[in-house]
């Protein structure tokens, strides 16, 4: 079975109040110890809120960087960028899945 960790980032309003900075080392550091831990076909999924470039902008090259150097272990590394109203569990499911294997480094934006 494909384990797959979730690191929630936040929103605008996160931004708004500063918090952005904080939240954003916080996933950093959440998703490079689930890097290190996971088995090959592991699977680290960012999930952020629409709305603020900078919080995206932060996200995308986070996911990107960590999944090239995730690669070599057989693990990825995916984010998703939704609402909090988003339908996204088939999403989720997906790239937590073996059919997604060749699915990393990829930001996706649910509307």
């Amino acid at each position: 079975m494909t384990m797959q960790v979730l690191v929630p980032v936040g929103g605008p309003a996160d931004v708004a109040s500063g918090a952005a900075a904080g939240l954003l080392g916080d996933a950093f550091v959440t998703a490079r110890d689930a890097v290190l831990r996971l088995e090959p076909g592991g699977a680290v999924l960012f999930r952020c809120e629409p709305g603020e470039d900078a919080l995206v902008g932060a996200i995308t090259s986070l996911c990107r960087t960590l999944a090239r150097e995730a690669a070599p272990r057989g693990v990825r590394v995916n984010a998703i960028v939704a609402g909090p109203e988003a339908d996204v569990d088939g999403l989720i499911a997906f790239l937590g899945s073996p059919a997604a294997a060749m699915c990393t480094g990829a930001v996706l934006e649910a509307v």
